[in-house]
């Protein structure tokens, strides 16, 4: 160790191929690049037009591509994924026929609708082969961590049905005491971490936060890592990865056990760019306004309800914390009995017998929330963002969870996506759960990425799924909790 081999005095490694580039182009052909060609070719046929075939075709495929974003997770958003992929063939063939009304060459629209279906059946087909292709084609990923944190990558990528990605077993100066029967395993030394490469094929390095050294020796800083495997592996097809970047990527929220003060450099980088605010609230005010109005019917309904189950208030007001620590009252029709807290307040809970039978019904629905739309169009909150707590249990959060107060960066969200991946908190674990998607959205935000999010939270709401995190298994929050206070 020490010096850079030459690439002459290597042995050939031809049959490490790069996973992650495969995966990578093949989206590109099977989600945009075929889809375009089966509505390029359907319509040139239609229409007997070559130059309208061609035109349909790169249409077509501006759409879909625009659609795949990379920095969003689309993979963790079924519903969101579905409908992108079904609107960008009519988009692009609707721009297309634009075009030709444009230069006087009118078409009927009926006649797209032969390329349209083309492109949908590719788009079907490429949807049912790809997770298994990707199942057979995995990248091979060996953690520079504690086994604790690569049984807890591999854990979750289970959980999150990621089958492109698997750990095989992780590197630390000396076996464990007791090798796992079967999941990741010990692969060798941080010493050896070329022959750890060669010889189980692996492609990614993902390095924890605090990397281990020698036994009797402090943890290793980045600097000293990055030394270290690059002047073994700077010749190899073989890539290396901070874990919390993988999670974001892969699993769509920051793991709280090992993010530090320095994450947050990316949002304050001078190319950082959270979206526009003007387009922010206009999304809010027409998306509001116009749920407000849908909704109203079974609002009302709703109401009449709650009011003769226990002749009780209609609505339940509330003093919430939102951006920038400021109070608001917040509106919710009453789901719980009159005077559910008079012991202070408490965690909602799967089974809680605070909760009505008209609540119950509502809370399967999230109806109860609805209220709240009157709190977006003041500007209270917004459509998407964090979940806004009360006062007593922010306060007490932000003592025992790490970086808990900079959820309040943003306006409070009457969806979010910490929702639609974990549902209700219903306790202090289940909340830091929450705070690691929460932190996601902080710097991912944007008003497309919210208009995904919001289609998602219409599927939660539609399979009644409500505590997603009730008691986490502790291998799943491991990468998560262990410099938790």
């Amino acid at each position: 160790m020490g010096r850079l081999a030459r690439p002459r005095d290597l042995p050939p490694v031809h049959h490490l191929q790069s996973a992650m580039m495969a995966q990578r182009r093949l989206r590109l052909v099977v989600f945009c690049v075929l889809p375009a060609l089966a509505a390029g070719v359907l319509a040139g046929l239609r229409f007997g037009d070559l130059g309208f075939g061609a035109i349909s075709a790169v249409a077509v495929f501006a759409a879909c591509r625009l659609g795949e974003r990379e920095r969003i997770p689309m993979h963790l958003m079924p519903l969101s994924t579905f409908v992108v992929r079904a609107l960008a063939p009519v988009l692009g063939l609707g721009l297309a026929l634009l075009l030709n009304v444009v230069y006087g060459e009118g078409r009927e629209a009926i006649g797209m609708l032969v390329p349209l279906v083309g492109a949908w059946l590719v788009l079907a087909l490429g949807s049912w082969a790809m997770p298994r292709y990707l199942a057979s084609h995995q990248v091979r990923v060996a953690m520079v961590s504690s086994p604790g944190l690569a049984v807890a990558m591999a854990y979750e990528l289970k959980s999150a049905g990621i089958r492109s990605y698997e750990v095989v077993g992780w590197l630390a100066d000396g076996p464990p005491a007791a090798e796992p029967s079967s999941g990741p395993r010990w692969l060798g030394s941080l010493d050896d971490v070329r022959g750890v490469v060669e010889r189980h094929e692996i492609e990614l390095l993902v390095y924890s936060s605090g990397v281990p050294g020698h036994p009797g020796e402090p943890q290793m800083g980045r600097l000293e890592l990055f030394e270290r495997v690059a002047a073994s592996c700077l010749d190899l097809p073989v890539r290396l990865l901070e874990a919390s970047r993988l999670y974001e990527e892969l699993l769509g929220h920051v793991p709280l056990g090992q993010s530090t003060s320095a994450w947050f450099q990316y949002l304050m980088h001078p190319r950082y760019r959270p979206g526009s605010s003007f387009s922010k609230r206009a999304f809010d005010v027409v998306v509001g306004s116009g749920m407000l109005v849908i909704l109203s019917p079974a609002l009302a309904c709703f109401a009449v309800a709650v009011k003769l189950s226990d002749r009780g208030p209609v609505f339940y007001r509330q003093r919430r914390v939102g951006e920038g620590g400021r109070e608001f009252e917040m509106i919710k029709l009453r789901s719980m009995r009159v005077a559910a807290e008079t012991d202070g307040a408490q965690w909602a809970r799967s089974d809680d017998d605070r909760v009505t039978s008209v609540g119950a019904l509502m809370r399967r629905l999230h109806i109860d929330e609805m209220p709240q739309l009157w709190n977006v169009i003041r500007g209270q909150m917004t459509i998407v963002g964090p979940r806004p707590e009360r006062r007593q249990i922010v306060s007490s959060l932000e003592r025992q969870l790490p970086y808990y107060d900079r959820r309040h960066l943003v306006k409070p969200g009457l969806a979010g996506w910490a929702q639609a991946c974990c549902g209700y908190a219903g306790s202090e674990q289940g909340t830091s759960w929450k705070l690691c998607h929460d932190l996601y959205y902080l710097k991912h935000r944007s008003v497309y990425f919210d208009m995904l999010v919001l289609l998602e939270n219409v599927r939660v709401s539609v399979s009644g799924v409500q505590f997603g995190l009730d008691a986490p298994q502790e291998q799943f929050i491991l990468g998560h909790s262990d410099q938790l206070q």
